[in-house]
């Protein structure tokens, strides 16, 4: 079967016009698998890197849920700290994992991102890990952002010679994947001195 240049030109048109339409489907609206949790995950870490390169402490607590705005210990104090971590703005980052958990009611959905990545300044590594919730129709409307961000030097060793749990991994451990009603801690890891 041969098609003329017209008809293969119709055929690409009305390809591409098809392609386009499905960014006009609202993210979530075909379910949980409908977005890649991984994606979502890389896409609050380019917003986590941005305000780290402008360290703009306004722009990385505007991140957080308004919830984890309202229960957060110190958020402010915390917002400093994560970006004096990083005192030249600049960093790489890789994905290590990205896991998710989801709750679906009728039409409403909830999903709960727990992210973490390795990162580099400055000449240094990082482990960067955070909890952000994509959506929160089912469980929590106003938990809808990041809910807990954290930085720590990259150690393969989660215990200290004593045999107890570094306190980065402490906190890392306080949240609960599956109990998106009470996640644990909402802010951002600042290790007591």
């Amino acid at each position: 079967m041969k098609i003329s240049r017209v008809g293969g030109a119709l055929l690409t048109l009305g390809c591409l016009v098809l392609l386009s339409s499905c960014a006009l489907v609202p993210s979530g609206s075909l379910g949980p698998n409908s977005d890649n949790p991984q994606r979502k995950a890389d896409l609050q870490m380019q917003r986590i890197a941005a305000a780290v390169k402008d360290h703009d402490a306004v722009a990385l607590k505007g991140l957080f849920s308004p919830r984890a705005r309202e229960n957060a210990a110190d958020l402010d104090s915390g917002a400093d700290y994560f970006l004096s971590v990083f005192p030249s703005g600049r960093m790489t980052w890789k994905s290590v994992a990205t896991n998710s958990a989801y709750d679906v009611k009728s039409s409403k959905e909830t999903e709960e991102l727990f992210a973490a990545y390795t990162v580099r300044a400055d000449g240094r590594e990082y482990s960067l890990d955070f909890i952000d919730f994509p959506v929160n129709d089912v469980d929590d409307p106003k938990n809808v952002g990041l809910y807990a961000l954290g930085v720590a030097p990259y150690t393969t060793e989660h215990y200290a010679a004593d045999g107890t749990k570094k306190p980065f991994y402490v906190w890392l451990n306080s949240f609960q994947f599956d109990n998106k009603t009470n996640p644990g801690r909402a802010g951002i890891y600042v290790p007591e001195n």
